[in-house]
């Protein structure tokens, strides 16, 4: 089913709209440490091309069939 979708993922990127950067300063401004952050099924990525900036060590996990 995902190969239907194959050819709109950049116009969806385009479209998407992005979150503001005083969105992620407020968050990093709650958290006492940014030395970690683990990116679990964030969707489209978006928050999490984001918020990387403000961490030191970034963990992935991604779904296994």
């Amino acid at each position: 089913m995902a190969e239907l979708f194959v050819n709109q993922g950049k116009e969806y990127a385009d479209a998407r709209p992005s979150y503001p950067p005083q969105l992620f300063q407020f968050i990093a401004s709650k958290t006492p440490s940014h030395n970690l952050v683990w990116d679990v099924a964030t969707g489209s990525g978006q928050a999490a091309k984001s918020v990387i900036s403000y961490i030191v060590q970034k963990c992935h996990s991604h779904r296994c069939e």
